[in-house]
């Protein structure tokens, strides 16, 4: 079973109809300013595919997770290796 990844408390499991295998994820953050889960779900470009390396870059990008925290905190949280890395 795998562990899930350092940044799986940023983001909601939704599932994925188009590839079952690849869970896709939706930035906890930008639900909460646009409506709920299941709307972001719908919206291009506000999901990504649940690797931590694509979740670590949707972050870098999300205004809403930089309002979120202060700009120290939000460095530490997005320098953090991922598996992917190697």
């Amino acid at each position: 079973m795998l562990t899930p990844h350092k940044f799986r408390n940023f983001f909601s499991l939704v599932p994925n109809p188009n590839n079952k295998s690849n869970a896709k994820v939706v930035c906890i953050f930008c639900s909460s300013k646009n409506g709920g889960v299941q709307a972001v779900a719908l919206i291009p470009g506000c999901f990504t595919t649940n690797k931590a390396n694509l979740c670590r870059a949707y972050l870098v990008n999300c205004i809403h997770f930089k309002d979120a925290y202060t700009s120290e905190e939000v460095e530490e949280f997005l320098s953090q290796p991922v598996a992917e890395d190697k």
